[in-house]
């Protein structure tokens, strides 16, 4: 893809973080929420996990699973009752981190003016503190992600409506002002998962540049597939920046 002045970025938060942590893992291990709970969220993440990641099985299985896996989470998230501000420690105290080069990428599109979407089944909340963390949240990025809610004495009791889960990432996106309101034509969209590709299915493009990061190498045959380009290994941006160094470069 060329001329940087039509160009958008759309990137999973999966494939800007280490995938030893994620927006709900923040949550989920926290140590101060005691053996009980920590207890009940593995067993829901190990029930349904493996239905996530079978691509095998029909869609509609794995939507469902998905939903009542976020349903799951959430409801026993609020039964802890904490605040937003317990957030940052949170993320202090887990796995959570971007990949390295992610925040020179960022300072790159901001630099050359180019709009960020960052759209994710995770958390709003963690990645905005996580962006703040490390000085990375600029005003080119957007996040489109499920937001989190509170009462009126700042407890989490909830998520905004409608949840986001990896598999209604199309749906979510095509009821999105975001994809209307930023008028680029061509995108560089990065995930980490096939379904990531649904992320940029509903945009009007003239050239679209996909990336694949295979976290797992069992991935890597079926990802080159689908994505223009995989990364496998765990790999950090050094080769995402040096592409779009040479996009803005033109």
């Amino acid at each position: 893809i060329t001329e940087k002045e039509n160009i958008k970025a759309v990137v999973s938060t999966q494939s800007t973080g280490e995938p030893a942590g994620t927006c709900f893992g923040v949550i989920r291990a926290y140590p101060g929420f005691g053996k009980e709970f920590l207890e009940k969220a593995e067993a829901i993440k190990n029930h349904h996990l493996p239905i996530h990641v079978d691509f095998s099985l029909p869609e509609a299985v794995r939507q469902a699973s998905d939903l009542e896996w976020m349903k799951k989470t959430i409801s026993s998230f609020a039964g802890e009752r904490f605040s937003r501000s317990l957030l940052t420690e949170m993320l202090h105290r887990s796995q959570c981190r971007l990949r390295s080069g992610v925040v020179e990428f960022l300072e790159l599109a901001h630099t050359h003016e180019i709009p960020v979407l960052i759209f994710s089944g995770g958390i709003w909340d963690v990645i905005e503190v996580l962006l703040k963390e490390e000085n990375c949240y600029f005003p080119n990025i957007q996040i489109l992600a499920n937001r989190l809610k509170y009462d009126s004495d700042g407890i989490m009791v909830g998520v905004e409506d409608p949840m986001i889960t990896a598999s209604s990432k199309l749906a979510v996106a095509q009821k999105s002002s975001y994809f209307s309101e930023v008028q680029r034509d061509n995108i560089f969209l990065l995930g980490d998962m096939l379904s990531d590709l649904k992320m940029a299915g509903c945009a009007k493009h003239s050239e679209l540049l996909s990336i694949g990061f295979a976290n797992n190498a069992k991935d890597e045959e079926s990802y080159q597939e689908h994505f223009d380009a995989v990364l496998g290994g765990n790999p950090g941006f050094d080769e995402i920046n040096e592409i779009l160094k040479k996009i803005v470069a033109e």
